[in-house]
């Protein structure tokens, strides 16, 4: 495994984990009865969606990896990956910052835990279109070639990392009570308001990591051609009824006088 991929997938998990939905929604969970089991059961509805859906995506574009062999590195293939995350640079730089607020939820009815479980998997699923940092993970594991049992430990850290901010927001309010209520609800107004911009910084990061990437791939597909022309030449020589050793005498002043 390229331990180089490493620091790549920790970025990205870091920069997904300060989802404002996800986070609005655990401060208000915080401000509730009961908020220990809730907020737990939210965040296991949160990891079982978010799991589920790279182990799917592992899978699903694995075996379309394999089945379409090496086009993902054809030169058409990165420019548009190229393109794509220039554009995406560039909303994220360009886009209007209106007013968006990332909105609280209702309490599943019932109160039961099975309702908690259901509305993080809910938020997980509404929220997919920031879920971009997640996507370039997964792309940067498919590039990197790792067997199941390499890609599967990195995307079970990276999904520990991804809930580890609700469940520290826990433990600050079970180490420290109803000192922490003033504080997470001016927190959470924050990240209410604040949302559609955070939205586009995670819009521009992903951005530069797939152009990076494609221009990077792109630079190490040149170089390897270029290291590759020496053996299609001796091949060719071989081909011919020759070898690199004739041909080199054959090419010598003395063979040719």
């Amino acid at each position: 495994m390229d331990f180089a991929l490493l620091p790549a997938l920790l970025a990205l998990a870091l920069l997904d984990s300060l989802n404002p939905s996800a986070l609005v929604v655990a401060l208000w969970l915080l401000s509730r009865p009961q908020a220990a089991p809730r907020l737990l059961a939210y965040v296991t509805g949160i990891l079982a969606a978010y799991l589920g859906l790279g182990i799917a995506m592992m899978l699903g574009f694995g075996a379309l990896r394999d089945a379409i062999g090496d086009a993902l590195d054809h030169p058409v293939a990165l420019l548009v990956q190229g393109l794509l995350g220039a554009a995406l640079l560039a909303y994220g730089i360009f886009a209007p910052k209106s007013a968006h607020q990332a909105r609280e939820p209702h309490a599943p009815a019932g109160g039961r835990l099975a309702g908690y479980v259901a509305l993080g998997m809910t938020v997980t699923a509404v929220e997919l279109v920031t879920a971009l940092p997640y996507f370039a993970a997964v792309a940067l594991m498919l590039a990197a070639d790792l067997a199941p049992l390499q890609w599967l430990p990195l995307l079970l850290a990276y999904n520990a990392i991804f809930v580890a901010p609700p469940l520290l927001l826990l433990a600050l309010h079970a180490l420290l009570g109803s000192r922490t209520d003033e504080r997470f609800a001016r927190w959470r107004q924050r990240l209410q308001r604040g949302a559609r911009e955070a939205a586009l910084w995670i819009f521009a990061i992903v951005g530069v990591a797939l152009l990076g990437d494609a221009v990077s791939r792109h630079l190490q597909l040149g170089s390897g051609t270029r290291a590759e022309d020496p053996s299609r030449q001796r091949a060719a020589l071989v081909i011919h009824g020759g070898s690199p050793a004739q041909g080199e005498v054959a090419g010598s002043p003395s063979s040719r006088a």
